[in-house]
């Protein structure tokens, strides 16, 4: 990405973040690093579907574009306006929907979508209410299914959602010193996966 569109790229996530801070994980767009961490996570196979929770301005789905995964595979949700405006045109061919994370279920219903393997969360669990991380955690874990998974990024060394309340096996996946905050990358199976 040239320097330009890096500098707009942070001055859209900035912006946003002034905006509404509690729904934004850090003042920066997570580095490439974190990026290459978490596609090394992902799983899939051609004809499944991998989703991004919270896009922001498209580090994390760059990341996944390089790791080899075609952006027609990608449903990437995201609420803010002007954040899902500006990945809507940057990654053309890829499914961007404006829409909340806690109703995942109706908009991959709504899309035809049948088949996903991977769920990646960006957004800021750490003090959200519960109600809302059971949302996104019970229902994206539902959707993957057994043999799914979901990855969760954050800024914290232990889990950051109660994962043996909702029935989830986590495993600390990774570490990324080189990004700012230093980053964490958690995955979660479904407990009757005993190979997590």
């Amino acid at each position: 990405m040239q320097r330009i569109e890096l500098f707009k790229e942070s001055e859209l996530f900035f912006k946003t973040w002034l905006r509404s801070p509690k729904s934004m994980g850090s003042i920066i767009p997570s580095s490439q690093s974190l990026a290459k961490k978490i596609a090394e996570q992902v799983i899939w196979q051609p004809g499944e579907k991998v989703v991004e929770l919270g896009g922001g301005t498209g580090a994390i789905t760059q990341g996944l574009v390089d790791s080899g995964i075609p952006r027609e595979a990608l449903i990437v949700v995201e609420l803010d306006e002007k954040l899902h405006k500006y990945l809507s045109t940057r990654f053309m061919g890829a499914t961007v929907v404006r829409g909340d994370a806690t109703k995942l279920d109706q908009i991959l219903s709504k899309h035809g979508v049948r088949k996903v393997s991977t769920i990646i969360s960006g957004l800021p669990m750490v003090g959200m209410p519960d109600g809302f991380r059971e949302a996104v955690y019970k229902g994206g874990m539902k959707i993957v299914g057994p043999k799914g998974v979901m990855l969760q990024y954050s800024y914290s060394p232990i889990s950051p959602i109660p994962h043996r309340r909702y029935g989830l096996n986590a495993k600390l996946a990774g570490f990324v010193f080189n990004n700012m905050p230093p980053a964490y990358v958690w995955k979660y199976t479904s407990a009757a996966d005993r190979s997590a």
